[in-house]
């Protein structure tokens, strides 16, 4: 990051665009530390830029388990510090949609007004001129945003802003450079940046790239926007590495969908292209210390994204109308006896929300009442509240007591909302049925029943039948269909009849299914042909609450991960783009360990209950990138092989994915006849 220009400020007369912008080493414009790639446009004539003097790098901070939005916070801050604009007036902070998102998902507005920014507005949209400001524009490098950028200064005598700004979420190609120096604006230039920008980091170990559609992008066979979807994912993903300062060896699934090999590629392309311009990979002590990007694909595990999870933040995401994948709605009761309803935003904001959002339902449920009733005995004149209710305090009596505290209201609150939506939660869970459900999808998902009794044949069939009897929704018996369908590997054309009516579902509804076709997914299957039995997963067994009989399935993503972690993903199965880890880094091939004696219990086993974690991490970090869609019982797996590992894992994706959505985007995928035509 720095200003455009050369050893010192601009001399009168000269503007901080000049300079020949060719992408050569030693010249074109030098952005302090940064040289511009070279592009497959002509070179732009320009004047000598004198030799920049004195250039150093941004100092880059080591993996941490500081975690990655707190990261991204800082370093946004930190250039948002560095333009120095003055407090009063303040500036005005311009953003397109994608700069927007991730901002947002890493910074609250609060802490973006402290650098002297007074407004946020958004670049699309028609603002007011406000010449006393001076303009910060954080943009993605498109032909639509810097024309609606210049259309903001196209009549000199009127500009809309003052002093201007600019940064960039990514390397700015030469084409629009051009535009930009041709322009009227590059007077009022006063820095210009590309800072690496183009994730939503909306957790401490989770980030996506806010790609909904690459799901039907990338895998439908009409699809023709796949090359570019995937060009688009790799300059993304690249600003996530070069923002840390850490090159990354990248590995992909061989056995995947061919975009798997294909986006690792282009990303180690990537990679090398601007660190070999910026140099912001130098900061990399050592090959040990490089993280490792896994690349694979929605292929992977399609059974994931269907089942009904029943830790707390997924089982919100499935069951509640979650609008931008955190805002909710809910309703309560003040202490006027008011029905009220109130926005909030389930995210790392809620300091509850860390430690509640990959708890199991029934833990969660614990958890809260457990806190809420020690509040109740370490305060007087609630516990009075406490011994008239007669004891310890259910959910029910926890809002109504709550109601009945108006000096304590300010301090709960936060504890009022999660009362309120664990209640809607199980509501939910009687009311559809979810308990019959989900004892179906986790028998055909592990292939054994509570007890451990092998579930198959004629039984699992005439189970599946009599739930689709039922008053059930279309969605979940859709699930239960897409379910037995991956687990059974195929259908028999007599058991798809039968099937397809119970479920009484519509052509449409029955398109989504066979568009599991163009994820890897085996339809249908001969008569003669016994269905393959899937391995069942250690986990909960038989003796355990109901609650944890409905959460046996782990997902193929965990094991992978955890495979690599540990040194045993085969490198035919997992290869390397280019260079690997030394022996004994820790993420090397087959053989490679971590150096302990006695290999720890996997994270799967335990019941998920909070552990105090370590401060210092055990190797470097994993990064693992799933292309279409991460559920949310996949994300939690990073946290839980933290805790295992003691090793930094983060998830990341196009986009998150619910099961509605996962539904929605196999229908919009090429329409292919129903079953039986």
């Amino acid at each position: 990051s720095g200003r455009l220009t050369g050893p010192a400020a601009p001399a009168p007369g000269q503007h901080p665009f000049s300079g020949e912008h060719t992408g050569r080493p030693g010249r074109g414009v030098v952005i302090e530390g940064y040289q511009v790639l070279e592009s497959d446009v002509e070179s732009l004539p320009a004047s000598p830029l004198p030799q920049p003097q004195n250039i150093r790098l941004p100092p880059r901070r080591q993996p941490t388990m500081r975690g990655l939005r707190d990261h991204t916070r800082a370093r946004i801050l930190e250039v948002l510090k560095s333009l120095a604009v003055p407090e009063v007036p303040g500036a005005v902070l311009i953003c397109d949609k994608l700069a927007l998102r991730a901002i947002s998902s890493a910074c609250r507005v609060s802490e973006i007004m402290e650098e002297g920014v007074t407004l946020v507005e958004a670049l699309e949209v028609s603002r007011q001129p406000l010449l006393d400001l001076a303009a910060v524009y954080m943009i993605t490098p498109t032909v639509e945003s810097v024309n609606l950028m210049l259309a903001d200064f196209k009549d000199p005598r009127n500009p809309m802003y003052g002093d201007v700004h600019i940064l960039f979420t990514s390397h700015l190609p030469d084409s629009l450079l051009g535009k930009i120096k041709a322009s009227g604006l590059v007077s009022r230039v006063k820095n210009f940046r590309e800072i690496h920008f183009e994730y939503l980091a909306f957790e401490a170990q989770a980030f996506t790239l806010d790609s909904p559609d690459a799901l039907v992008n990338i895998f439908s066979p009409s699809s023709q926007a796949a090359v570019p979807e995937q060009h688009k994912i790799a300059s993304q993903l690249t600003t996530l590495f070069a923002q840390q300062g850490q090159m990354p060896y990248v590995r992909f699934a061989a056995k995947g969908h061919p975009c798997s090999s294909q986006l690792a590629h282009l990303v180690q392309d990537k990679l090398d292209r601007v660190g070999a311009a910026t140099g912001c990979f130098k900061g990399t002590r050592s090959r040990d210390e490089r993280p490792t990007l896994l690349i694979l694909d929605r292929t992977t595990d399609c059974l994931a994204p269907l089942l009904h999870e029943y830790s707390y933040q997924a089982m919100i995401q499935d069951l509640l109308p979650i609008t931008d994948g955190e805002r909710y709605t809910y309703r309560y009761t003040s202490n006027r006896g008011e029905e009220l309803k109130k926005d909030v935003l389930l995210n790392e904001t809620d300091p509850l929300w860390p430690t509640l959002r990959h708890m199991h339902i029934a833990d969660c449920i614990e958890h809260l009442t457990t806190n809420f009733n020690q509040f109740i005995s370490a305060n007087q004149s609630a516990a009075r509240l406490g011994k008239q209710q007669g004891g310890p305090l259910g959910l029910k009596e926890m809002s109504e007591a709550l109601r009945g505290m108006p000096q304590y209201q300010e301090e709960m609150q936060r504890y009022s909302l999660h009362i309120s939506v664990t209640r809607e939660l199980m509501a939910r869970f009687k009311q559809q049925d979810l308990e019959a459900i989900s004892t179906i999808e986790q028998n055909m998902a592990v292939g054994e029943d509570a007890e451990g009794r092998e579930v198959k044949g004629s039984r699992l069939v005439e189970d599946l039948l009599s739930m689709l009897r039922r008053d059930i929704g279309p969605k979940d018996k859709m699930r239960l269909l897409m379910a037995y369908i991956i687990t059974q590997e195929g259908i028999q054309d007599t058991d798809r009849r039968r099937l397809i009516d119970a479920a009484g579902l519509s052509p449409e509804d029955q398109a989504a299914i066979v568009n599991l076709f163009y994820l890897g997914v085996t339809l249908s299957r001969g008569p003669g042909k016994g269905a393959a039995r899937r391995k069942p997963t250690k986990g909960n067994k038989a003796g355990d609450s109901a609650g944890y009989d409905l959460s046996r399935y782990t997902p193929t993503l965990k094991k992978v991960a955890e495979d690599v972690l540990t040194g045993a993903a085969h490198l035919s199965e997992y290869p390397y783009v280019k260079d690997r880890p030394s022996a004994g880094a820790g993420l090397g091939d087959v053989g490679i360990s971590m150096g302990s004696s006695s290999a720890p219990e996997p994270s799967w086993a335990s019941r998920g209950r909070p552990k105090k974690e370590a401060d210092a991490m055990l190797g470097p970090k994993l990064v693992v990138f799933v292309v279409g869609g991460l559920a949310y019982s996949e994300l939690k797996c990073a946290y839980e092989l933290t805790k295992a590992h003691q090793r930094e894992v983060v998830m990341g994706s196009t986009s998150m994915l619910t099961p509605y959505q996962f539904i929605t985007a196999l229908n919009n995928m090429k329409k292919l006849a129903p079953f039986g035509e």
